[in-house]
């Protein structure tokens, strides 16, 4: 089993084990700076944020966004899907030279965008054009700490957004 967890998670967790273990080193009480805030209390405001109005309002939200968007992109593979879907995959990492990074930070600059998304519409057009289609949908993780009082905290707030792209024109 993988332990799930965030970038800034880790980040904080190496930075506390390292103050820890340097303060032990030097033989001294450990010393880590006072949550304002506690995991169990985010879990309980978030939990008191989704009233059912709420919930309701972002479902109207997010139907609205999505109608008729496509619900699978038909991609040639080199096996039929599954009838059931399994959620079953692989990862695969390719790193890209420094002159495409460069390249796409430039068209960032430029456009006034971010690599993100220079990345993203270059994976939906290549997605689009694979599968026939103008309209494709991509999932994103996103870090959900919007609160400062989250900053120091370990815990998994990643969400899931959906972007869509139309690539119409």
């Amino acid at each position: 089993h993988h332990l799930v967890c965030d970038r800034w998670s880790q980040i904080l967790f190496v930075r506390e084990l390292v103050a820890l273990y340097r303060a032990g080193l030097e033989g001294r009480p450990a010393a880590l700076p006072e949550l304002g805030l506690r995991y169990v209390d985010y879990a309980a405001w978030q939990d008191r944020w989704m009233s059912p109005e709420r919930v309701g309002e972002q479902l109207a939200y997010w139907k609205d966004r999505l109608a008729g968007a496509p619900a699978a992109l038909e991609l040639p593979t080199d096996r039929p899907r599954p009838a059931v879907q399994t959620w079953r995959g692989a990862r695969l990492s390719h790193p890209l030279n420094k002159a495409l990074v460069d390249g796409c930070q430039a068209l960032a600059r430029e456009t006034g965008g971010t690599l993100f998304m220079v990345l993203a519409a270059a994976l939906a057009v290549v997605l689009g054009r694979q599968a026939g289609s103008a309209d494709v949908l991509l999932g994103t993780p996103i870090a959900g700490r919007g609160r400062t009082e989250l900053e120091g905290l370990v815990g998994f707030f990643v969400n899931t957004l959906v972007l869509r792209v139309a690539l119409a024109g």
